[in-house]
């Protein structure tokens, strides 16, 4: 595998065993990224159709140089809640499975430009598409407490106030390592069991600007609709917010008699990966199958 492919697929194993595959099912990979998890199910259904979707055009050009191999796959630069668009636009009602790994892939971290990283000093963009506005424009235009109030929702930092009080007092930032480097300095508590201290004023900003809970809230149940029966959505999360989101969206779906939840607790990385795979500590996987 070449060097370029950053990120390893969390939780393969667990789930290509819940996607039940068959050689003709047609599975939806909605967050495809590097196409890790995807190169696994393309082989496990020969005579079937694997759809990769995402938001970002350079990630996914890793993922066609990826998947050269299969000729079974199609690609999609779009946002995951497009679905539905996508597939009408393959004359393909329902499908057997459909995968979203809310994970921002390592791709984006190592990328300079992008502003994911704390040591980038060439961005404070964040964006993985060109739609809405960029970090930077928000941590130089808005005010104290509408940043104050971002980091709180959406990053669940209570130092936000302090954070904000600070970038106001830094501006202007042109880039993510400027940025950290002002909330290390708000933050009254360092750094703890290797967290960088701006994780979550960064986490918070990408939210954000992505508009990412309110896609993944809308994919939910398009993507449920357009289940085959016994067909299953498996959404893996890597923070509170999302994991909230997904856990109260199949609880509803089944209180309605849509279909039943797989995983009674969500799945999470053993020991043995996480010492493999740092990513995979924060990972929760949920599963809900179709009636």
């Amino acid at each position: 595998m070449s060097d370029k492919y950053f990120h390893i697929p969390i939780l393969k194993e667990q789930i290509i065993e819940l996607l039940n595959l068959k050689k003709k099912s047609i599975i939806v990979d909605a967050t495809c990224g590097e196409g890790g998890h995807s190169e696994a199910i393309a082989g496990l259904i020969p005579r079937g159709r694997l759809i990769c979707i995402d938001r970002n055009a350079d990630i996914l050009s890793v993922a066609r140089e990826r998947l050269k191999p299969f000729t079974n796959v199609d690609f999609f630069n779009l946002r995951f809640d497009r679905l539905s668009d996508i597939l009408d636009s393959l004359k393909i009602d329902k499908v057997d499975g459909i995968l979203a790994d809310l994970g921002i892939s390592m791709f984006h971290f190592k990328t300079d430009g992008m502003g994911f990283s704390y040591t980038d000093d060439g961005s404070l963009d964040m964006r993985l598409d060109e739609d809405g506005i960029s970090a930077q424009k928000v941590i130089n235009t808005f005010k104290e407490s509408e940043i104050a109030d971002i980091i709180y929702r959406y990053g669940e930092e209570h130092e936000s106030r302090s954070i904000a009080r600070a970038i106001i007092k830094s501006r202007p930032l042109g880039d993510a390592k400027s940025l950290a480097e002002v909330v290390l300095r708000a933050k009254k508590k360092k750094f703890s069991r290797g967290i960088h201290p701006a994780t979550k004023t960064f986490q918070a900003l990408r939210i954000y600007v992505n508009d990412e809970l309110a896609t993944l809230e809308g994919f939910i149940p398009v993507a449920v609709e357009r289940l085959n029966p016994k067909g299953r959505l498996i959404i893996m999360s890597f923070h509170s917010l999302e994991d909230r989101i997904v856990k109260f969206a199949f609880r509803d779906l089944k209180s309605k008699g849509i279909g039943e939840i797989l995983t009674k607790k969500p799945l999470v990385a053993g020991e043995e990966e996480v010492v493999f795979n740092p990513a995979s500590r924060s990972a929760k996987l949920r599963c809900f199958e179709k009636s």
